[in-house]
């Protein structure tokens, strides 16, 4: 791949026929579907995918072939897949959206989606209006479930003193998000606010198990 000039339509079709699980593949049809040729985007991402199927740049290419297809149903699939295995994917996530204004899904997908965009980027007041355009109380909500978690926590506060979070960025994601940047006293913090607005379930006990484990590990 270091020697593949990623520009040259050419090296890259050469590359991906002398090996079809190269990981140019992505790239090869991110060009096709530049240049208007679905087809062949398509075909690329289907043989690529099916060598390395964990490829998730060759699955959002994909998603987007779907949705230049107008396969609205089948691009929403793909794109799910992808934020299941990288909740952190903002361009799937922004693209999910926007295909979900165009469906009929229920409210529940819709919110599910803006939030995690919404603990991505918190600033962002479009996505709060979208949000409450749904749910009108759920900055509210958030808000007062956030207050009265931190108090109940005190002592994980203590050890994470100038640890500040906006009410509507304690979700299940912002966790994942502290924990990959090693903060996992504040992840705990924002998983026991997620547990006191939802409850808990088994991805949040998977994730408490883990952040305790990792603590241990540090002491």
């Amino acid at each position: 791949m270091n020697d593949i000039n990623i520009l040259n339509k050419k090296e890259l079709e050469r590359a991906f026929a002398e090996d079809f699980s190269s990981p140019v593949f992505p790239v090869l049809g991110e060009i096709y579907l530049k240049n208007k040729d679905f087809n062949r985007a398509k075909k690329v991402c289907l043989i690529g995918l099916k060598h390395d199927p964990e490829n998730i740049n060759g699955h959002y290419i994909l998603a987007k072939v779907y949705l230049y297809n107008n396969e609205l149903i089948e691009a929403e699939k793909i794109l799910a897949t992808v934020i299941d295995k990288k909740p952190l994917h903002i361009n799937a996530l922004k693209l999910i959206v926007k295909i979900h204004e165009e469906l009929d899904v229920p409210n529940k997908n819709k919110l599910k989606y803006l939030k995690q965009l919404l603990t991505i980027s918190p600033e962002d007041k479009d996505l709060e209006k979208k949000i409450t355009s749904i749910d009108s109380k759920y900055l509210k909500k958030s808000k007062i479930s956030s207050n009265t978690q931190i108090g109940k926590d005190s002592s994980i506060m203590q050890k994470n003193i100038n640890f500040n979070i906006q009410p509507n960025m304690a979700t299940l994601t912002f966790v994942e998000i502290l924990k990959e940047q090693k903060h996992y006293y504040e992840a705990l913090h924002v998983l026991s606010i997620v547990e006191s607005k939802t409850g808990n379930n088994s991805k949040s006990k998977q994730l408490k198990d883990q952040l305790e484990k990792l603590l241990t590990e540090l002491d």
